[in-house]
């Protein structure tokens, strides 16, 4: 009696534990998308439009994403929400709900032709956004999405210009809040030089804004040209510096002349040389990551249209390595690389055959989590964390 007991038990626990694993469903797929720790990724066709996509690194995966942005566009996390620069054509802000499967709570649009490309967060009722076709520094509400002021930034655009009159626009770029100063990127680009280009004919600026009066207090040009991207705040050799990739002269007016720019906030000065210079890189040095005293991450783009992924050390301007190589025949790009907090440099791999996220583990030697980049359907152009 006793054996044919065990034998229904066994065979009870068989049918009922032994059945098909269901998938989760949409809807759950959707709320975890806001997870601490995920990655969020701006991604574009390059033409009609982008979708925003959710990568979850302990998972390699990416959530269904469903919401379309424009297809030249970047990213910001601020306030507990994400905030979508729509580029030039669409020119406005996109609120996303991490709480609701990112969907769209609301949009602002700027104006035609003002190319939002960056904001920070002074608090929850005050952000600053640069705008790359205008000479206003735009001064927004993100809780109810209004803006809210400008400052005039025209004073600071390039003085001359090799085609005639100068097109009195800064070209502003990245900005970090430290404290109560926004430091604020300006390129000053001449719009209208002969070459139908748009190069650095003069020094770049890094404006310091005290939040508190919306006051420029300090102007401060750069040791290399064209500061691109957003600048990264980091402990480096024992205080707190700005980083920047500065290429100078990039893309069709590619020249050997720009590199890793580093201001030492303390002091309120650059560092006197580059912490990783383009002759050693080979390249246009487009995205900078700095991890430690000895490990920094570079983006290049070379004279061939060539991109690496490379490993520096930022005490002595040497090259360490290459994580990541594509030729020009694949007609891709790095678009964004991010260290996170979790000490993963992740890069955003172009490549039409094989578009998606690639991840490295720089606390065990830089090793590749991904031997095929984590797809989020359309090309990976900017990436951010979650937090």
């Amino acid at each position: 009696m006793k054996k044919r007991l065990k034998i229904l038990t066994l065979f009870f626990f068989l049918n009922v534990s032994c059945q098909d694993i269901q998938r989760p469903s949409f809807i759950s797929l959707l709320l975890a998308q806001s997870l601490p720790g995920n990655i969020g990724v701006a991604t574009t066709d390059f033409g009609g439009g982008g979708r925003f996509k959710v990568v979850n690194p302990s998972l390699l995966y990416s959530y269904p994403g469903l919401t379309p942005i424009h297809s030249d566009a970047v990213v910001r996390f601020g306030i507990g929400r994400v905030f979508v620069l729509n580029g030039l054509n669409r020119d406005s802000i996109q609120v996303l709900e991490p709480n609701y499967g990112f969907i769209t709570s609301g949009e602002l649009s700027l104006g035609p032709k003002v190319n939002p490309v960056d904001m920070e967060f002074a608090g929850p009722s005050k952000a600053y956004v640069t705008l790359y076709g205008s000479h206003r520094l735009l001064i927004v509400d993100p809780t109810y999405l209004s803006v809210i002021g400008s400052i005039d930034l025209g004073a600071y655009a390039e003085p001359f210009s090799l085609g005639g009159s100068p097109d009195g626009n800064p070209e502003m770029k990245g900005m970090k809040i430290v404290g109560d100063s926004l430091f604020v990127c300006l390129q000053r680009l001449d719009r209208n030089d002969p070459s139908g280009y748009f190069p650095p004919n003069t020094n770049s600026l890094l404006l310091e804004i005290n939040i508190l009066t919306d006051t420029v207090t300090g102007v401060y040009p750069f040791p290399s040209a064209n500061p691109v991207g957003k600048p990264q705040l980091v402990d480096l050799f024992g205080e707190p510096h700005l980083i920047f990739a500065t290429p100078a002269r990039m893309g069709f007016l590619s020249q050997i002349d720009g590199g890793v720019s580093a201001f030492r906030l303390s002091a309120r000065t650059f560092v006197s040389r580059l912490l990783y210079s383009e002759v050693i890189a080979g390249g246009d040095i487009l995205g900078v990551q700095i991890k430690s005293d000895t490990i920094g991450y570079v983006s290049v783009l070379d004279s061939g249209f060539n991109k690496t992924l490379q490993v520096f050390n930022p005490s002595n301007g040497a090259k360490l390595g290459t994580l990541l190589s594509i030729t020009s025949s694949y007609d891709a790009s790095l678009s964004s690389i991010l260290l996170a907090s979790d000490r993963i440099l992740y890069a955003g791999n172009t490549q039409f055959q094989q578009p998606g996220v690639s991840m490295f583990d720089t606390e065990r030697g830089d090793a590749l989590l991904t031997p095929t980049p984590i797809s989020v359907d359309l090309q990976p152009y900017d990436i951010i964390e979650l937090k």
